[in-house]
């Protein structure tokens, strides 16, 4: 059952959302309202484009690239040795306090104060104190007695001054003579006693460090594209503006909208690759240091770096895009291996069978179907080519298993070459192709935008969003409004991948050959059958009907509605680009991208899996107005 039309107002603006189903009937409905007055039609020329979206799902195209490693990963691991013995900073009682305090005790010992015996001192004689000088007597002319005593007062002067010059002269002070002065012994200042304790570096020996970050294994890859789908859609949206002239403003508006397809359109896809990948990793990063130290000297340190990066492959497929298979970065016939193995096409040979395997990419490319008035592209590529001689079949049942060359000879012709020939040679089997459909359905979608306010429905509204073909009534309350259209595409792409598979039948007549001196030819009748027979498709493998987008804006000429002078329609036909800020689709439900890769060994393998997806995809659709 259709799903009616809605209004809804939001903010001064109007979204129209409809059903695609109702889209004949309303516009039928359209076409079926009165005209009360003339009206211009305009037409806009329209183009879409998007590129560079995913094949499979809604989203730009990425490629899902993972990787896993097996083997052995770390950081900041150290190893170590360490043979020194001893510490950095160790007391020791120091042997000069030892000896200082020997001596000290000796000298305090022989009497000497500590002052003397920190400081020193010099040597010195005693010296007899002489004492004041002797006074002489003074004695009267007569009186001998006195005159005799005086006599021995000066010879005691005189004795005295002998003894003082004397002491003078040795080097003695005048109050030294006088007063005489003790003997001392020598002295040797020892000075301040030196600290008690020493620190002394004591170790010795040495030691040997190594800190690396580093993984050593394999590292497994793979990558799968996305594909890559690219579109263009053109339209031509033609309107009626009415002669506003003839009419007042309580009269509402239908412009009679129209939308065809045409000009460019286009629709091309690039298939996903694939590419897996083995590689040995051996990635090893640090430094070893050493350190040498000898007891009392100190210690000496020393340090080297090293970094290897290096990555080997083991095996990879389709890494550079070619299909070609690799072993330790050679083709695996240099190892012994049959050349078949280098890559794809992979033939089998069973003598009198030959199956060959392909790396398909069925590129599609197309465009409008006038019949559903949608976009539609196709493309297929070979994926299984199974071959049986018949004739070798026939050859081997008349002959009872002898040979498969009765229908045919071939002798040597000395050293020189061969010459041979075959009545008939009858191939038949069938060939699989991977085949992917496409259709595109596009809707053309406007935002119009009024520069006054307009009522639509009732509700008094700046802009509306809907179908360009389901327009509604419109009716403006100024005298002049510029009305400026936005376009834009809501599309939808259906993508169909299936198997396609036909029968081959080939018949060659009397095939004449020769190889004479590496000169070879063949001549006969030749081909008198070549035709391959359509035999059926498998169910689709793969089938989902998802939200195209990455399409651009088409901002229109704006046309004026004046109902003093009349209106005006648009300066010009074309419309310019501009970056869509305006659709966001969200599918509910989901087809994984890593299906494709499930898609290619199905494919391989020459199975097919039957997987049908009912019911239809809902999707919600965000508006956004600038």
């Amino acid at each position: 059952m259709a799903r009616p039309a809605r209004i809804n107002f939001d903010e001064g603006r109007i979204i129209l959302s409809i059903s695609r189903w109702t889209l004949a009937w309303a516009a039928s409905l359209l076409l079926l309202s009165p005209t009360a007055v003339q009206a211009v039609p305009f037409t806009y020329d329209l183009e879409f484009q998007t590129s560079g979206q995913s094949i499979w799902d809604t989203g730009t195209a990425a490629t899902l690239n993972e990787k896993a490693f097996l083997g052995a990963a770390w950081q900041d691991k150290t190893a170590n040795l360490d043979l020194i013995a001893g510490e950095e900073e160790v007391n020791v009682i120091n042997p000069l306090r030892v000896a200082y305090n020997a001596a000290f005790g000796a000298c305090r010992g022989l009497g000497f104060s500590s002052s003397a015996c920190i400081n020193g001192q010099s040597a010195r004689i005693p010296v007899p104190k002489l004492g004041s000088r002797p006074s002489v007597r003074s004695c009267g002319k007569f009186a001998v007695g006195c005159k005799i005593a005086r006599a021995a007062d000066v010879v005691k002067r005189a004795a005295y001054d002998v003894a003082f010059a004397a002491c003078k002269k040795l080097g003695n002070s005048s109050s030294t003579c006088r007063n005489g002065q003790s003997g001392r012994l020598p002295v040797v200042a020892l000075g301040t006693a030196p600290p008690q304790f020493l620190e002394v570096d004591t170790r010795t020996g040495v030691a040997v460090e190594g800190t690396s970050d580093g993984r050593v294994g394999v590292e497994l890859g793979i990558a799968v594209g996305s594909g890559s789908v690219d579109a263009t859609v053109s339209y031509e949206a033609t309107l009626e503006i009415p002669d506003t002239s003839l009419l007042d403003k309580t009269n509402a508006i239908n412009f009679n909208p129209n939308s065809i397809l045409a000009g460019t359109n286009s629709l091309n896809t690039e298939f996903a690759d694939l590419a897996l990948t083995a590689d040995a990793v051996f990635e090893l990063s640090g430094s070893v240091s050493g350190e040498a130290c000898v007891i009392a000297a100190g210690c000496k340190t020393g340090s080297t770096p090293f970094n290897i990066d290096e990555t080997v492959p083991i095996l990879s497929f389709n890494r550079d895009g070619e299909g070609e298979v690799l072993l330790l970065g050679q083709n695996p016939s240099v190892f012994g291996f049959p050349d078949e193995a280098n890559g794809f096409p992979f033939s089998i040979d069973a003598g009198v069978t030959t199956t060959t395997l392909y790396l398909p990419q069925p590129d599609a490319s197309g465009g409008l179907d006038t019949d559903s008035n949608t976009l539609k592209a196709s493309g297929q590529d070979d994926l299984v080519d199974l071959s049986v001689d018949i004739d070798a079949v026939v050859s081997l049942a008349v002959t009872q298993g002898t040979t498969t060359d009765a229908f045919g000879f071939s002798v040597p012709i000395g050293n020189i070459g061969s010459v041979g020939y075959d009545i008939i040679d009858v191939n038949i089997g069938p060939s699989i192709d991977l085949k992917q459909d496409f259709e595109l359905d596009p809707t053309l979608f406007v935002q119009l935008v009024f520069d006054n306010a307009v009522m639509i429905a009732g509700e008094v509204v700046s802009e509306i969003i809907s179908a360009w073909d389901l327009l509604p009534e419109i009716l403006f309350l100024e005298d002049v409004t510029t009305v400026t259209p936005i376009f834009f595409l809501d599309a939808d792409l259906l993508n169909e991948t299936l198997l396609d598979i036909d029968l081959d039948f080939v018949i060659d007549l009397l095939q004449i050959n020769f190889d004479l001196l590496g000169l070879e030819r063949q001549f006969g009748i030749g081909n008198v059958l070549n035709q391959s027979v359509e035999l059926f498709q498998s169910p689709n493998l793969f089938e989902n009907l998802f939200s195209l987008q990455g399409f651009d804006l088409q901002i229109g000429e704006s046309f004026v509605v004046d109902f003093l002078v009349g209106s005006t329609a648009p300066l010009g036909i074309s419309a310019r680009s501009a970056e869509n800020p305006i659709e966001d689709f969200k599918v509910a439900s989901a087809v994984p991208e890593p299906g494709s890769l499930a898609l290619f060994f199905i494919g391989l393998c020459g199975l097919y899996l039957i997987r049908r997806r009912k019911g239809a995809e809902t999707f919600t659709r965000n508006v956004y107005a600038p």
